[in-house]
């Protein structure tokens, strides 16, 4: 395992779960503020004053110059979404992704949902579900003293399975002191998964990210942050912040019961 892993104490994961309660109180918010006529920075300048509100940090505001605390992802945008002027629409794919720095930890977790309803865009939404499937089945594989192989072939056979892509280059990550922490964490077979041996106190931001058909991710002329399906396909997100423990895996963050 690597040195560079940084083992968190209890009081810093007891300060991610309460970064995770922030999370998700503003999270279920922006879910419902995500309607047919809203603009991406309307959901931004929402959540702007609410860190303000609560005297929290916006984990990824500044974070190597992103100029927002929300990444807003829509349809072939798979991640890292600049919240814009663009206003939602009946069937657009929304991820929202969020880190919320409480105490100097970090909670990062993210959803994906329809606008308008599952029934305004029934290819995303078999996505959407697809991709927690996985996640949800993956979690289930990071016992302490395992590596997390394991997590990445369910993860990959889940969205296989379902007649969805893998984005192969984009990971989960270490989280809860700085945003991104080794190790990576693969939503695929990678060799790099097995020289991971899973401790408590790790703490781990799990994120499959998916898409219809593409495998990799294309970028535009002078955006270095939106990050695109490589076919221009439909792309989801679904993530959580996780504790290594000693009776098995703690999510910290995410909304995990929808």
């Amino acid at each position: 395992m690597s040195s560079k892993i940084i083992i968190k104490t209890p009081q810093q994961i007891a300060n991610i779960r309460e970064a995770g309660k922030y999370w998700l109180e503003l999270m279920t918010e922006l879910r419902d503020r995500s309607t047919v006529g809203v603009a991406l920075i309307e959901l931004e300048n929402y959540a702007d004053t609410y860190i303000r509100k609560h005297h929290i940090h916006g984990s990824f505001k500044w974070y190597q110059w992103f100029p927002a605390n929300l990444c807003l992802s829509v349809n072939d945008c798979v991640v890292h979404g600049i919240p814009d002027d663009y206003v939602l629409k009946n069937g657009d794919v929304l991820k929202i992704d969020m880190g919320i720095t409480y105490e100097r930890c970090i909670a990062d977790a993210a959803i994906s949902l329809v606008i308008g309803g599952d029934h305004t865009n029934p290819v995303g939404a078999d996505l959407i579900h697809a991709t927690k499937l996985a996640l949800d089945r993956g979690i289930e594989t990071l016992q302490f003293g395992q590596t997390p192989e394991a997590y990445g072939q369910v993860v990959y056979d889940t969205i296989q399975e379902s007649g969805y892509e893998v984005i192969r280059h984009l990971t989960g990550h270490g989280v809860g002191v700085q945003v991104h922490e080794e190790p990576s964490i693969y939503n695929r077979p990678h060799r790099n998964l097995a020289k991971v041996v899973l401790r408590p106190g790790m703490v781990i931001a799990c994120e499959p990210i998916t898409a219809e058909r593409s495998t990799d991710y294309a970028m535009e002329p002078g955006n270095d942050w939106n990050l695109y399906t490589e076919y221009g396909d439909l792309g989801a997100q679904r993530e959580y912040t996780v504790a290594i423990t000693d009776h098995g895996p703690e999510i910290l963050a995410g909304m995990s019961n929808i």
